[in-house]
């Protein structure tokens, strides 16, 4: 019988750091990255250092939750 994956519950926060305003993905209390408008693209840092550029707020969500499941 197949397992069912588990639900993963995402809390997304505003903060401001140095000036900026960034969103910060939590999975219950312990922060898996953030995500960051800079010029006309959004920056997607995760807590292992990994840097990302994408077009949109959803292409960064989506590119962080991947990457979380995938090194998970």
């Amino acid at each position: 019988m197949a397992k069912q994956p588990n639900k993963i519950k995402l809390n997304i926060e505003e903060e401001k750091q140095a000036g900026a305003t960034v969103n910060v993905v939590y999975d219950g209390k312990r922060q898996i990255g953030s995500i960051q408008e800079a010029d006309a693209q959004f920056i997607v840092k995760l807590t292992n250092g990994a840097t990302y550029h994408t077009k949109s707020y959803d292409e960064g969500l989506n590119e962080l939750i991947m990457q979380y499941h995938l090194h998970k």
